[in-house]
């Protein structure tokens, strides 16, 4: 016990003296030599005095008896133990594992941590961590070491959010090698708030700096597929990279496997233990889908890890967008202009073939046999001119390059544009071919009109999706009456009985463009070449002119080749197809309206994404709009194995209602289990240092564990110790019995000086 005073200001022990020897010398001058006073009656009316003095300056000392009690205030201390398959790496005195010689260090402090509950009031609680954290019943915990990677950012996440709120944290003891291999918290940044709580981090390494990273291995690192998505039947180029660790330049077999069937295999000799790439090709699939590829490294004797030697990921099949063969003689501007506008829609893929002399090309330029068209467009070209170009063939009969472009229209259901020119149509010598049967107009009428022409929608053209450069119809009728006139056009003689006149001359009445059905397939006769013209309109302003330029020539290449009737689409991009466990997956999600059309935010896109794990457990997923696209985040791939992603969507159409937009897009894409908690075989001991100062802690051997636990009750909470006790606490019993006591003793004092003083004649 201490004796402490606590002075109410403004006095001090000195000025309370000087006061005492005040009141004695004026008392003793006061009664001296007055009637009836006598040193008797004066000593004591001078010991009353001073008594109430004496109370009062208690009352300004405020003396109290001070003293400590150890209070048990009760606390919890963390402990975290990695249980990570690098803890099995035996790098320790005598060979030991470093799982084996933490297991010997907790029974150890065993005691220690029984001592500081019973003695300080310490609840111990212990997590075992690897890709998880859980809690253990014990200090020492049982079974082996096979987590498959250690997440130091996880753990001290998972701290946080159970014991965040918890008082008195002693702090977080983290038992490690410090391999950290986590991928979604970062580590540093965790160990930091932590810090803030307060909760230091104690970090107590094992392993050794120095273990040898080489180890004999045969491992498939990456995988890549090229092109991806792929198109039916395409050929499907396949890179891996392979790394041979402890191997002195193999000889490795690399398998190629298609949905689990064997398609390519091939033997390469890696040069160095790193990054070796190898390729394989083969055909892709004759459907469309989705396809599982696979890399097998064929195993070595010797090797550490089997289980590395193949890598798979996930290749979209697709059906071949629209293709276009666009045949014309090298002219200028038209045949390039239509080429340009094609080639900005992705759907659309042109094969362009430019005539450039009168002779016969060496070789077949068509390609009808090797390649299938959807779309054939043929400009100013003569049917000889055309015969040219696949000079293998013979110029009349069924084998001629006339009478297969037929063929391909009848039976295969392609699509034919003749436009028009000086050696088109009626002007040249196409009447009696083949193509004189496939076209919508009777070639009886050559001639050519050189003014201007003003193309005009017919009533039925307004109506046809063809002509539709608008969704508004009003607006859709003044835009073409404001397109720029074609520069002249061909006269097309009569039109056949079940073709459609779509546009005509204005004011004229002759047509201009003329379709029909014919076979399977479709044909348009267009009597125009110039429509390169209509680009001109809002120049320099706005770019509305190529933007209807664009909009009909896709509109009728759509028509053509039967894609005018869609149901929407809609899609999901995946930034990755494959991801280590607890990895973040990036998509895209987007749709298709029935002509093609990307739906923007105008109209309103609603998205429904679910993933389903490999368990066929399935959970929704947000998405959000990230600058000009629909972007999705999921995070809980903790598990290895097959994931598919699915995605719905609904937007509003012209009218204003909310439809589908069509069936949905299913996506597949692997979780893999890396094997980095073995690659990486020495232990990283400045991470650890790193993540103690981050935390505000201090990092220790592990053998000094049961030091640090036996020194932890001298360390003061970080939160403060208890106080000291005070009798009397004047502050905290201001208005007590035990104040009123010394009051009212005052005023008794006071009073029987007086009443002596007046009872003996000194007042």
């Amino acid at each position: 016990m201490t004796l402490t005073k606590d002075l109410v200001w403004p006095w001090s022990l000195p000025g309370l003296i000087l006061i005492a020897m005040v009141l004695v010398g004026l008392t003793i001058w006061t009664y001296r030599g007055v009637q009836g006073s006598t040193n008797r009656r004066v000593t004591l009316v001078l010991g009353l005095r001073l008594a109430a003095l004496a109370l009062a300056c208690l009352m300004i000392l405020r003396p109290s008896l001070a003293y400590k009690e150890e209070l048990r205030v009760p606390s919890t201390l963390l402990i975290a133990l990695d249980g990570s398959e690098s803890m099995t790496i035996q790098d320790e005195a005598d060979s030991k594992s470093r799982w084996s010689v933490m297991l010997q260090t907790l029974r150890q402090c065993e005691p220690i941590l029984q001592q500081l509950h019973d003695e300080q009031n310490v609840n111990v609680v212990v997590y075992r961590f690897a890709e998880d954290a859980t809690p253990e019943e014990h200090a020492v915990p049982g079974g082996q070491a096979d987590g498959k990677r250690t997440d130091f950012g996880k753990l001290q996440h998972t701290v946080n959010d159970r014991h965040g709120a918890d008082k008195n944290l002693r702090g977080l003891i983290i038992v490690s090698d410090g391999a950290d291999n986590g991928t979604v918290y970062p580590a540093l940044t965790e160990a930091g708030r932590l810090r803030r709580l307060p909760c230091p981090v104690y970090t107590f390494a094992l392993g050794k700096t120095t273990t040898d990273v080489r180890q004999r291995d045969i491992a498939v690192t990456a995988i890549k597929a090229d092109p991806s998505p792929v198109s039916v039947k395409g050929k499907l180029t396949v890179t891996g990279t392979l790394d041979a660790p402890g191997f002195f330049s193999p000889d490795v077999t690399v398998r190629l496997f298609i949905d689990d069937k064997e398609v390519g295999v091939k033997n390469f000799k890696l040069p160095k233990e790193t990054g070796n790439e190898v390729q394989l090709t083969a055909d892709a699939p004759d459907k469309p889908g989705e396809i599982k590829v696979t890399l097998k490294a064929d195993p070595h004797q010797g090797e550490m890890v089997a289980d590395n030697n193949e890598i798979s990921t996930y290749v979209t099949v697709i059906k071949e967008g629209i293709s276009v063969l666009l045949v014309d003689k090298l002219r200028f501007i038209e045949p390039q202009r239509i080429y340009d506008a094609l080639s900005e829609y992705r759907s659309i893929r042109v094969f362009p073939v430019w005539h450039a002399s009168d002779t016969p090309a060496r070789e077949d330029l068509l390609r009808l046999d090797k390649r299938h068209y959807d779309v054939i467009i043929l400009g100013d070209l003569s049917a000889q001119r055309l015969r040219h170009l696949d000079p293998q063939r013979p110029e009349t009969g069924d084998g001629s390059i006339l009478a297969e472009i037929a063929k391909q229209v009848k039976e295969r259901g392609a699509g034919l544009l003749v436009t028009g020119g000086y050696e088109s149509l009626s002007n040249s010598d196409w009447q009696g071919t083949p193509l004189a049967d496939v076209l919508p107009v009777e070639l009886d009428a050559p001639g050519q009109v050189d003014a201007e022409t003003q193309m005009e929608p017919t009533a039925k053209g307004l109506s046809h999706f063809l002509m539709r450069l608008t969704e508004n119809a009003d607006a859709n009728k003044q835009l073409w009456s404001r397109l720029p006139k074609l520069d002249g056009m061909n006269r097309m003689g009569r039109v056949k009985p079940g073709a459609v006149v779509l546009a005509e001359r204005a004011g004229v009445g002759e047509p201009v463009l003329v379709g029909m059905d014919y076979g399977r397939g479709r044909t348009l006769a267009f009597a125009g070449d110039t429509t390169w013209r209509w680009q001109l309109l809002g120049q320099p302003k706005s770019n509305e002119g190529i933007e209807a330029h664009a909009h009909f020539w896709k509109q009728l290449i759509y028509w053509l080749a039967h894609r005018d009737k869609g149901e929407g689409s809609i899609q999901a991009k995946l930034d990755s197809r494959r991801l280590p466990a607890g990895g973040k997956l990036d998509f895209t999600v987007e749709m298709f309206g029935k002509e093609g059309e990307l739906i923007g935010p105008n109209r309103s896109p609603r998205y429904e994404v679910t993933v389903e794990d490999p368990h066929k457990n399935a959970g929704r997923v947000g998405t959000a709009r990230e600058g000009e696209n629909e972007r999705g985040h999921f995070w809980k791939t903790d598990q290895p194995g097959e994931y598919e992603l699915v995605a719905r969507g609904w937007y509003k159409d012209e009218k204003g209602q909310e439809v589908s937009g069509g069936e949905p897009a299913r996506t597949r894409f692997l979780v893999y289990q890396d094997n980095s908690e073995l690659m990486r075989r020495a232990a990283d001991h400045d991470f650890l240092a790193k993540l103690a100062n981050a935390g505000g802690g201090k990092t220790f051997p592990a053998e000094e564990l049961p030091r640090f636990l036996r020194d932890l009750q001298k360390l003061p909470l970080p939160q403060g110790g208890p106080k000291a006790n005070l009798w009397p606490d004047w502050r905290r019993h201001s208005l007590s019995g035990f104040l009123i006591t010394f009051f009212l003793l005052f005023v008794a004092l006071l009073s029987t000086e007086w009443f002596l003083r007046r009872r003996w004649g000194m007042v």
